[in-house]
């Protein structure tokens, strides 16, 4: 008689793979460690994810899920330009806090783990909030430029700019440490929602 599904081992797998990554990094993901951690064989995780491009699908998943509980907080701020100043905090600190993590969520291709059109509210949740906060700044008259291009030319600051922090090197470039770096980036980066000629 076959053994019945364990509904709680899939939550296992992803959580011990999450802390191989923050650990580790996503490089050193391996089904038959995972399994080893989980205490289960190989085959065991294979019933629950058709492949490890499957899981590590939804590990990708679960990491942006993670980001976007920092971004969440601030969406429903009548305040567009504070929405927009509050992603950069938010996603910065989640940078931060979990380095691994970010680096796996950003230094993955589409090819490398394939994902759906379903996955694309999550994955690119950050992008999708400044986007609509543009909108409704353009709406009332606030802003005069393409909410998609702002949104994308913001998202794009705030990722070269964690991954040099992470890195390391903007550190040595100036001799300014983390947060003094921080606030002058978040300083900079908030006059772009501002509007036009204002202070």
């Amino acid at each position: 008689m076959p053994r019945a599904a364990n509904p709680d081992l899939p939550r296992r797998i992803l959580d011990e793979g999450e802390a191989i990554i923050e650990t580790e990094g996503h490089s050193a993901i391996n089904m038959r460690t995972l399994a080893k951690k989980v205490g289960v064989t190989a085959t065991s995780i294979y019933h629950y994810f058709e492949n490890k491009e499957g899981l590590m699908l939804q590990l990708k998943l679960r990491a942006a899920e993670k980001l976007n509980r920092y971004i969440e907080p601030y969406e429903d701020e009548p305040d567009q330009d504070r929405i927009l100043q509050k992603i950069g905090v938010g996603y910065i600190q989640f940078a931060q806090e979990h380095p691994m993590l970010y680096r796996f969520l950003f230094e993955t291709s589409q090819g490398e783990i394939p994902f759906e059109e379903k996955d694309v509210p999550i994955l690119y949740h950050t992008y999708q909030v400044a986007k609509r906060a543009h909108e409704i700044k353009a709406e009332r008259g606030e802003f005069t430029g393409r909410p998609d291009n702002a949104a994308m030319i913001g998202w794009t600051m705030l990722h070269g700019f964690c991954s040099l922090m992470l890195s390391g090197l903007l550190q040595s470039a100036e001799g300014l440490d983390t947060e003094q770096l921080k606030d002058m980036f978040l300083h900079f980066y908030a006059q772009g929602a501002k509007k036009d000629g204002e202070e």
